[in-house]
């Protein structure tokens, strides 16, 4: 743990074998926790969003917001991967968050732990308009998207919001495998490790290229979501909808030991097709539309109505 911390490097994690089954189980989308991704931005541990219907966004967590301690204990000298092994536990207990939002007093935040199980995609249709709401990339999450492209042609919708707000990213090859829907085979993104650099393409025809699409985003939007939306912006394939995106732009590989425990290494860096970066910097929306607390407190969704709008216009004029 100690050689691995000495990277510096936020995104490199060694994982005891209890921490590398945790760190597998919510890649499958199964684990018990609050249901809040967290990730450190200029060294310090937040929230990169809550996810749907869970204790995180029950108890008003939401993306940004700074974690001080959890249990009484600091965050200052933890990794994510020790934070969140100390918020997860058993099913029913409770877990303590001191939290900051932007520049207002330290609170206590005590919330119950759940089973969290997460349904990686949803979808709905609305006169002639689908949204795509993709919370996160996991196992489960291409099979659940090509049900949505399926269900988008067989009922002939004239457009499409992939939603990507507050989704933390996840598997490089689910991100790969949406994009291509719109892209083909096209290059989705590019790996460069030091000198060497190379596009990882598209892996399927573009099946729904043709319909109108815009992507939302926010600063949750995160890794495997930036590559899906910058790939989209660079192609012309979707306007690009919300606010900047987190900037998590760094490839890791993932390695087990024979004991169970694991290690997580950042090994290179991801760039658009294009090649722009995300790095630290993330997308910025082709349309930027700021939600304020106003806006969450009485249920306004001022991104997801541009959104509609811009694709009304877009079907109107074709």
């Amino acid at each position: 743990r100690g050689m691995v911390e000495s990277t510096g490097d936020p995104y490199t994690t060694f994982f005891t074998p209890a921490e590398a089954d945790e760190f597998v189980a919510n890649l499958e989308g199964t684990f018990v926790g609050i249901g809040a991704e967290i990730g450190m931005k200029n060294g310090v541990l937040q929230v990169v969003s809550p996810l749907p219907e869970t204790p995180a966004q029950r108890a008003g967590l939401q993306t940004g917001d700074q974690i001080l301690s959890i249990d009484g204990e600091e965050t200052a000298t933890m990794s994510v991967e020790e934070a969140v092994s100390h918020i997860r536990g058993e099913k029913g207990t409770t877990v303590t968050l001191t939290m900051r939002r932007g520049e207002t007093e330290p609170y206590d935040v005590v919330i119950t732990r759940e089973k969290i199980v997460i349904d990686s995609v949803r979808t709905k249709i609305d006169d002639g308009i689908m949204t795509i709401a993709i919370f996160t990339f996991n196992g489960d999450t291409v099979e659940l998207f090509n049900d949505a492209v399926n269900e988008a042609l067989k009922s002939d919708v004239k457009g499409i919001v992939l939603d990507l707000r507050g989704n933390p990213g996840g598997l490089l090859k689910s991100a790969q495998s949406i994009a291509s829907a719109w892209v083909g085979y096209d290059t989705v993104v590019i790996e460069k490790e030091q000198e060497d650099a190379r596009a990882l393409s598209g892996v399927s025809s573009p099946r729904i290229a043709h319909i109108s699409t815009v992507v939302l985003v926010n600063g949750g939007s995160a890794s495997a979501s930036e590559i899906v939306s910058g790939a989209l912006q660079d192609y012309g394939e979707a306007t690009v909808v919300g606010t900047q995106t987190f900037g998590k732009g760094s490839v890791q590989d993932y390695r087990e030991f024979q004991d169970g425990s694991a290690v997580k290494i950042t090994v290179a860096e991801w760039f658009t097709p294009k090649g722009r970066t995300i790095n630290e910097t993330g997308i910025t929306p082709d349309v930027i539309v700021e939600v304020t607390l106003d806006d969450i407190q009485h249920g306004r969704d001022l991104q997801k109505e541009k959104a509609v709008e811009i694709l009304r216009l877009q079907i109107a004029e074709k």
